[in-house]
């Protein structure tokens, strides 16, 4: 699995394409899953870590109501796209009204997967957020 990491502010253009941008477009294979994300986000995965999200997925008990929307809304929300010979994806119209995203965008590194942010949106959630980073890294315990 390639690292996924930082920020990149990009421009959606007229036709919903959205640009990779260089330093993390080698590490994706040509075709990615775009998904419905959390916190009004959307999520891009190549298809090994959109495999191991799956089976992460696949462990909800079914018979749980909870279990059975959330599957239902990520799976409904994927789209499989291809990057094109420019480092495009073309992101469809419902999944960008959806997720509440404009021509401005940022393209976050997540480790395994990226997150395409609205970039006012990402500025409201981060100056919500950062105030809180310390006391809610020091609550998730662990021995780092």
């Amino acid at each position: 699995m390639e690292l996924l990491i930082g920020k990149y502010a990009h421009l959606i253009d007229d036709k919903s394409r959205l640009t990779i941008p260089s330093k993390i477009r080698n590490k994706l294979s040509n075709v990615v899953y775009v998904s419905k994300g959390f916190e009004g986000c959307l999520e891009v995965r190549t298809p090994e870590a959109f495999s191991a999200y799956t089976n992460q997925i696949q462990q909800f008990s079914q018979t749980n109501p909870g279990a059975r929307m959330v599957t239902r809304e990520i799976f409904a929300n994927t789209e499989e796209v291809e990057i094109d010979n420019a480092g495009r994806i073309r992101l469809s119209a419902e999944q960008l009204k959806n997720a509440g995203i404009s021509k401005e965008v940022y393209i976050i590194g997540v480790i395994d997967h990226l997150e395409i942010w609205d970039r006012d949106k990402f500025d409201n959630y981060e100056a919500e957020n950062e105030p809180k980073f310390e006391e809610v890294a020091s609550q998730l315990g662990g021995n780092k």
